[in-house]
């Protein structure tokens, strides 16, 4: 295949060049395209010197690679397709730290897998990216891509293994720039704070703060779950050890590169674990969450787990676009009822006979926040 220039809403896809090399350099520079490549870096002088020969080379074996420009020539990304069986192909995407936020990828990705389907007669075009890069999967589904699941341990980063999200669109499927998938919006809101660093929260009740999970926190953490109270009103695991609390932190670590839950730890003045507040994201519509909770027995009857509630609360609302938070807790958890009311939350009634660890089945209260 000869190269093919492309034209992409104000973006070209041209072949690469030697011009475009210094720049390209300080993409791959980037601490963020450092996190998510595959590729071995730094950019090794080796490379960069091989890098338009095997452009070259790929081109005439039927893999386009494009750099991505803009009217005056600068370079914004780069988005490669690659033959991965006889009618498909993945496609790879980069783009420029001083491009981000202009749509640039969505343009790219756009015009690279029309050209797939149009001109080379493929039947799907297959994306991946490793877990937590937000960015990518957020770009990939405005056009119009359908991720289908985590392929774990799917890909091998500089020698370590990392689970990937993997994806793909088939012709038909494609979407314009005018028409973004239902709850672009709030899906674009979590990608951007899921891309960021977590922020530590400061509340309303004098002493408390709530930030993430940290190792140092494991042994309160434990000792909390193995509490009577929260092992009889909570799903926990029974006769909760170091060990489960070992796990729960590398759990936790998962969800929160998923983009699923959103977990802050209770911190007293001496930033002692006192508890835990989480937003649960995964299974739901967008928009919507549900907040579970519990205080470790030494900082009960203070009134913190309330003001931490309503501050998860605001922040699911401000910075994650929820529109409704869903509460429950077993029929009889009077004191997880009552900081639910203090928190704004409207009791709706009672479900019947949910699931609460193998072999049981309870009744639960349910009652919902609205933004």
């Amino acid at each position: 295949m000869e190269p093919v220039t492309l034209q992409a809403d104000g973006l070209r896809l041209v072949s690469w060049e030697p011009r475009h090399l210094p720049d390209l350099q300080l993409m791959y520079d980037d601490p963020l395209v450092e996190r998510y490549l595959v590729m071995p870096l730094p950019w090794s002088d080796y490379q960069r010197d091989r890098f338009l020969d095997l452009c070259a080379r790929q081109w005439r074996a039927d893999n386009p690679r494009w750099a991505v420009v803009e009217a005056d020539g600068t370079l914004v990304a780069s988005v490669a397709l690659t033959h991965a069986y006889s009618r498909e192909v993945s496609i790879t995407y980069l783009v420029a730290p001083w491009a981000r936020g202009k749509g640039v990828a969505q343009r790219a990705i756009r015009a690279a897998s029309r050209f797939a389907f149009d001109n080379m007669g493929m039947h799907r075009v297959a994306w991946d990216a490793i877990v937590g890069n937000h960015a990518s999967r957020l770009a990939a589904i405005r056009v119009g891509f359908t991720v289908e699941g985590i392929s774990r341990n799917g890909v091998n980063q500089r020698g370590a293994s990392r689970d990937c999200w993997v994806g793909g669109v088939v012709p038909g499927e494609l979407r314009e720039s005018d028409d973004p998938p239902p709850d672009y919006g709030v899906l674009k809101t979590q990608a951007a704070f899921f891309m960021g660093e977590r922020p530590a929260l400061e509340s309303e009740a004098e002493g408390l703060r709530l930030r993430p999970l940290c190792g140092g926190d494991l042994d309160d953490l434990a000792a909390a779950c193995a509490d009577e109270e929260t092992q009889r009103w909570t799903t926990v695991p029974r006769d909760y050890t170091r060990e489960d609390a070992e796990k729960f932190f590398s759990l936790s670590a998962e969800r929160w590169k998923r983009g699923t839950h959103i977990l802050y730890v209770l911190a007293d003045s001496e930033d002692r674990f006192s508890g835990s507040v989480e937003l649960m994201l995964e299974g739901r519509p967008p928009g919507d969450a549900e907040i579970g909770f519990h205080t470790a027995p030494w900082a009960r009857g203070r009134g913190w787990m309330t003001a931490a509630v309503r501050c998860l609360a605001d922040l699911g609302f401000e910075r994650l676009a929820l529109e409704r938070i869903e509460w429950n807790a077993t029929v009889g958890n009077e004191a997880s009822r009552r900081v639910a009311e203090k928190a704004g939350f409207v009791i709706e009634g009672t479900k019947r006979r949910i699931w609460h660890g193998p072999g049981e089945r309870v009744d639960s209260w349910t009652g919902s926040l609205l933004g």
